[in-house]
């Protein structure tokens, strides 16, 4: 840095403070500690790398997605701005342990991921960013029914570039009807790099859906608590990792019925969505999520066909593939959602699937953008799995590495 200073003075060239703030954001924190007693211009300029590389809202770029049979994985941008020079190492195929591995949970920059889909109990933290992932410890039990499963990554310390995470599990009954009183949860922590497992009484019993998905990802996580979307029981099974409870919230009041509904976090809250088809209205849980009674309040309503109807060409929905002829009879081809997302930071965006294409919808201005297209027919793809992937500026590591 002195010398990159001193060349450009001899050259009547001062150096501009993005450019050292640029410098500063390739250093490690530790570093940073240490170079800040160089002198109070270092202290300034560090305090405020230092300010912003924590910064809460992280860059996201895309959505990881797998097939219902496990059989691929691929990755999609959330813009064609997103595509930058930042990206050339994401390793989009997830192929670290150079054979097939399948997708469980993603949070924060980070995938969870296993090799046995049916009965997992080998799992690997990875980071597709750095290419770097750790081998966690075989868990205590080999549960035979489906998972729901929770994962968590989290900064506990500013001045580290490193991130801390935990795993939650259980198993749902294998028989649609039963009630369980008790339910087992396994847990992992990465600070002690171990699992641990605790059995819950539960107030009342519990009847859960069993799933034909090997393993249920949680919908979201906050300040410890784990939340599930099950549409079938029209409720959220709920977690709360910090006072060891289980219990179950219900869906806003008005919903009738619960076929194509979505669980999604962002900004820091609970967002409940239900999909009509063409329509999609949206709640948020204003009520502390440690609260047993849910209160929900509708945020957006949105008549997704139409705007998208406006203009189908530029959603790759034109011509032929809105018209269809069967009998002598000439008929348009509805707009659906088939399945959708929610963007991690801003909740009036959502990534909607609509026959195979994947649009980007902003709530609030009942605008749409294309995103991306699978190439597949839609019955195949509203069985997808989709993992919001955000990306941070200055990739984060784990405590633990292989």
């Amino acid at each position: 840095m002195k010398r990159l200073r001193k060349l450009c003075d001899n050259k009547g060239v001062e150096l501009s403070e993005d450019i050292i703030m640029e410098i500063l954001h390739l250093l490690p924190s530790k570093s940073l500690a240490r170079f800040k007693c160089v002198s109070k211009c270092w202290q300034k300029y560090i305090a405020g790398c230092r300010s912003q590389r924590w910064r809460p809202q992280p860059d996201f770029i895309g959505i990881f997605y797998q097939t219902d049979k496990h059989s691929q994985i691929g990755f999609f941008f959330e813009s064609k701005e997103s595509n930058n020079n930042h990206m050339h190492d994401l390793d989009e195929s997830v192929n670290f342990l150079n054979r097939k591995v399948y997708i469980v949970a993603s949070s924060n920059g980070f995938l969870l991921c296993t090799k046995d889909r049916k009965k997992p109990r080998d799992y690997y933290v990875y980071n597709p960013a750095t290419r770097q992932y750790s081998s966690l410890p075989k868990t205590l039990f080999c549960m035979e029914g489906d998972l729901a499963i929770g994962f968590i990554c989290k900064v506990d310390d500013p001045n580290k570039d490193v991130i801390s995470f935990t795993i939650v599990r259980y198993e749902i009954p294998h028989h649609w009807g039963e009630l369980p009183f008790t339910v087992t949860i396994e847990s992992f922590f990465s600070e002690t790099n171990v699992w641990t497992s605790n059995s819950i009484i539960l107030d009342a019993p519990l009847r859960q859906y069993p799933l034909n998905w090997d393993a249920r990802s949680s919908d979201g996580v906050i300040d410890g608590v784990f939340c599930w979307l099950d549409q079938v029981e029209r409720q959220i099974t709920v977690y709360d990792s910090v006072y060891k409870s289980f219990w179950a919230l219900e869906f806003p009041e008005e919903i009738e019925t619960t076929y194509n509904s979505y669980l999604g976090l962002s900004g820091g809250d609970f967002y409940f969505a239900l999909n009509y088809g063409e329509e999609i209205t949206v709640w948020k849980l204003e009520s502390n999520i440690r609260s047993r009674v849910a209160v929900w309040v509708v945020k957006y309503d949105a008549d997704v066909a139409a705007t998208v109807l406006q203009c189908p060409e530029a959603f790759g929905l034109g011509g032929d593939t809105l018209r269809v002829e069967a009998f002598g009879i000439t008929g348009s081809i509805c707009i659906e959602v088939l399945n959708m997302v929610i963007h991690p930071v801003f909740p009036h965006i959502f990534y909607l699937d609509i026959r195979g294409k994947v649009i980007s919808y902003d709530l609030e201005t009942d605008t749409a953008e294309f995103v991306y297209d699978f190439k597949e027919p839609w019955w195949k793809t509203v069985h997808y799995k989709l993992f919001p992937y955000e990306w941070h500026q200055w990739p984060r590591l784990l405590s633990t590495v292989n």
